[in-house]
């Protein structure tokens, strides 16, 4: 009978609770905007860098003097750049199509190289603009690559072996793959996830709980024949409700964004199904209970709304700490009890292709389960006493 009546009081509460948040549209509204822009900036900014790195590709380099240089023709062809034949002067021919890359080969290049000499070429660009430089850096280095094999060849003719010339060769062997490439650009997703937990319900925690005590609301709501622990705990889950939509509608909208990008012309690939979805959500249902039952706690010490929304704003910073410090492999089980940190290290291990382990993932939930019943505890304790709700 005691726990019908308890449900029952939930209910009320909590009821009561959302028709306030739902009926406050703007601020609603105002934190689910703030929590869905993140993911669509950063599908905006990989659309740029797709488009960018597929027009450096594809973009003719125009060479002047090609038929004096035909083993650097062969070999750029061979690296898929497109030249363009050209006998204009590299400085008309900019001013005529600005952005363009010129590679000069000058009439004594031949010369110089038959004499064992270094052949200087000139490479036009407008370095202000970003496509430009871009394909004049791929330029050098190709460039640089076919010098470096003509110095060989000369080394041979001496009756020099090429090895001998260096004394140090270091060879870079990239061990992480499309997983790794995938989880460095698209890292930033889970903090828009992360931050979504937090902005979503700060106005519904502000206003269920310094909003009312500075509206003497509160005192009319402890009159009633609700226990002050109900009470708390209807507003902790409206909180939590709130910023768990919010982290989750940033979560499948930026699936649905990224999915409709080319990620495949620049190795990456981010196609989530719908069990490691569920996975991702899952993951971050502990934390938004944790991070609910804080807001409330925090705003609840607030003697004024405008007090609340500093103390809300400035725990809003909090999943910028991800930013100086992360787990890793590295990192004991034990970290792993720490909020925030084992749910950024399980969502960054999602996104990449790989799968958070089982234990890690108990730890998780234990660490926010465990923190969140001490700060109920805690606020249901503040908010049934009389000295504290009225300021005495």
């Amino acid at each position: 009978m005691r726990r019908e009546k308890f449900v029952e009081s939930l209910w009320i509460v909590v009821s009561k609770e959302v028709m306030d948040a739902v009926r406050d549209r703007r601020s609603m509204m105002a934190g689910l905007l703030f929590a869905l822009l993140g993911p669509f900036v950063l599908a905006g900014v990989l659309k740029a860098l797709i488009a960018s790195e597929v027009d450096a590709g594809g973009r003719p380099l125009h060479l002047v003097g090609a038929a004096h240089a035909p083993g650097l023709v062969r070999h750029l062809e061979a690296a898929g750049v497109t030249l363009q034949a050209s006998e204009e002067a590299p400085d008309s021919l900019l001013a005529r199509l600005p952005g363009a890359v010129v590679l000069e080969v000058p009439t004594e290049a031949p010369r110089d190289l038959a004499r064992g000499r270094a052949a200087t070429l000139a490479l036009w660009a407008d370095m202000s603009n970003d496509d430009a430089r871009r394909q004049a850096q791929r330029v050098q280095a190709l460039v640089s690559a076919y010098g470096a094999q003509l110095s060989g060849q000369r080394l041979l003719g001496a009756g020099v072996a090429p090895d001998r010339a260096g004394a140090l060769r270091l060879e870079l062997r990239d061990m992480g793959g499309q997983g790794g490439r995938t989880a460095l650009v698209l890292g930033a997703l889970p903090l828009f996830w992360l931050l979504g937990l937090f902005v979503g319900g700060s106005h519904v925690a502000l206003d269920a709980t310094g909003g009312e005590r500075e509206r003497r609301s509160l005192e009319a709501l402890l009159a009633q024949p609700v226990a002050p622990g109900t009470l708390f705990i209807g507003k902790w889950l409206t909180a939590s409700l709130f910023g768990y939509v919010s982290s989750a509608a940033a979560l499948l909208l930026s699936v649905v964004a990224l999915e409709r990008l080319p990620l495949y012309e620049v190795g990456m690939a981010f196609s989530p199904d719908a069990a490691m979805q569920a996975q991702m959500l899952l993951i971050l249902l502990p934390l938004a209970l944790l991070v609910g039952a804080l807001q409330c706690v925090v705003a609840l010490h607030a003697r004024t709304h405008k007090e609340g929304q500093i103390y809300l704003n400035l725990l809003q910073l909090a999943p910028m700490l991800l930013m100086v410090e992360k787990l890793g492999a590295a990192s004991p089980p034990a970290a792993h009890l720490l909020p925030l940190f084992s749910q950024h290290a399980q969502l960054g291990a999602l996104v990449s292709g790989g799968a958070p382990a089982p234990q890690m993932l108990a730890l998780s939930v234990a660490g926010c389960l465990g923190a969140t019943a001490l700060l109920i505890a805690f606020g249901s304790r503040r908010l049934g006493s009389e000295r504290f709700v009225f300021g005495l």
